[in-house]
């Protein structure tokens, strides 16, 4: 009788183990799929990379209608942001899978606004409003690789970030954090936090404006996502660049070259590569957030205050 329970006691225990290894398993993959955020999770209701979007929108729509009632005779600075506010609050749901089999189309989770002419890439010598800035950022080059080089030192490694991601390894760290300056960041890298300051597009006063160093580990997989908006264009400085990594954009393949500017609207779907190995070199970009285009100083400044960044 005793062997007999001593033998069910490990039928149980195997069990419960079988059912805790399918859980978890359940669990990672669940996460690779829905793996389309464009960084962490995190329980602010006002962070517009996690999943809180619906509360992003009803707060900026609050801006709004105070913002129309202190410019009620300027319209023409509002109103397809006002469109554009009230389609988004209507029609969205905060995912990304609604558009998976779509693979070419842009999907801004927090706001898409309207009426813009939309490009997944950009060639940064003809775009004549991205040429100033890509000239500043690439003849600078070598003062924002010494402020990276410094910030890589053991003793600084606190100040970096690391990003979910389904293989690998993606750090980051933040001068200017969805519109927020990170003061403690940035006493340590004052030569590029002045040049990128001067730049005539940075879009740094709305939650949607970043500029970041970013660090991607060989075999690394950052999975295809959709950013927030269609509103900004991404510029990546190459700092250190590998053959190994490979940025998709819309399926279309693009590689970092040292001391160059790539350029992309990341409401399209993107993700990462770096197929590289053990011991091989990591990709490091600065990240910038420009202006896009076709977005009028009336209408930044306005976006500016409607998604101003929130104290907390």
């Amino acid at each position: 009788m005793t062997t007999k329970l001593i033998m069910l006691e490990y039928v149980f225990v195997g069990i419960a183990f079988l059912c805790a290894v399918g859980i978890v398993l359940f669990y990672n993959a669940k996460k690779n799929i829905n793996g389309n955020a464009e960084f962490s999770s995190c329980r602010n209701p006002n962070c517009v990379r996690c999943v809180q979007y619906q509360q992003v929108m009803i707060r900026a729509y609050e801006r709004y209608q105070q913002l129309s009632k202190i410019h009620k005779e300027n319209k023409d600075s509002t109103g397809r942001i006002h469109k554009s506010l009230h389609r988004n609050i209507v029609h969205s749901n905060g995912s990304s899978e609604q558009l998976l089999n779509h693979y070419s189309e842009p999907n801004p989770l927090v706001f898409d606004l309207k009426e813009l002419n939309l490009n997944d890439l950009y060639d940064p010598s003809t775009t004549d409003q991205f040429t100033d800035d890509v000239r500043v950022l690439q003849d600078n080059k070598d003062k924002i690789c010494s402020d990276f080089h410094r910030i890589s030192r053991p003793q600084y490694q606190h100040l970096w970030l690391k990003n979910d991601t389904p293989f690998g390894q993606w750090s980051v760290f933040h001068l200017i954090n969805q519109g927020k300056t990170v003061v403690n960041n940035v006493k340590h890298c004052e030569k590029t936090f002045e040049i990128i300051s001067g730049l005539q597009n940075i879009m740094k006063r709305n939650v949607f404006g970043n500029v970041v160093f970013s660090v991607i580990n060989p075999g690394t997989v950052i999975s295809t996502h959709y950013g927030p908006t269609n509103i900004r264009i991404r510029c990546h400085l190459g700092l250190i660049t590998v053959d190994e990594c490979t940025l998709t954009v819309s399926g279309k393949q693009r590689k970092w070259k040292e001391g160059e500017c790539l350029l992309f609207n990341d409401a399209f779907p993107h993700g990462v590569t770096h197929a590289g190995k053990e011991g091989d070199s990591s990709r490091c970009v600065l990240i910038v957030d420009l202006w896009h285009p076709d977005i009028s100083l009336q209408e930044r400044n306005s976006i500016d205050y409607i998604f101003s960044p929130v104290n907390r």
